[in-house]
């Protein structure tokens, strides 16, 4: 989780010492697999898109934090008001380097024209792959991969 807390701010940092503008935002990907916790739906998957402009262009990176293995059995959570009535402990988030086009297709956001600047250099090679199949899995931001399409 520290590293999808700590990414817009890397994306942030990063923008500055180049003289970059950068536009961030987020937004979960719902699907009809979510887990109810006490009565309300929560997404396993969140979205965050970095755009800003590259050289005069417009450029973006999609990243997707996947709580899945974290989440996967609410159900055995105690109810409210029962003995240990604590809210799920944090764990083993995982975060990735996403194909704009992968969340927008999970979405159903129109993100054409950002899909079309996308700066991941398989999510242009692989226009046509399945979603999530050319997913990076991200341990640290030094592995984030802002692609200058060389």
């Amino acid at each position: 989780m520290e590293l999808w807390l700590g990414l817009e701010s890397y994306l942030l940092e990063n923008a500055a010492d180049n003289g970059r503008r950068l536009i961030v935002f987020t937004g979960p990907i719902f699907s009809d697999v979510d887990p109810a916790y006490r009565g309300v739906g929560i997404p396993l998957r969140y979205f965050k898109v970095a755009v800003f402009l590259q050289e005069g262009a417009l450029a973006a990176t999609g990243y997707v934090v996947d709580q899945t293995p974290q989440l996967a059995d609410l159900n055995d959570v105690p109810k409210p008001g029962t003995v240990g009535d604590d809210a799920p402990p944090l764990g083993p988030f995982r975060t990735f380097q996403v194909g704009i086009r992968d969340f927008a297709t999970l979405t159903g956001l129109e993100l054409e024209q950002l899909v079309e600047v996308d700066r991941m250099p398989i999510a242009a090679a692989l226009v046509s792959a399945r979603v999530n199949s050319a997913w990076r899995e991200l341990s640290s931001p030094e592995c984030l991969n802002f692609d200058l399409r060389g």
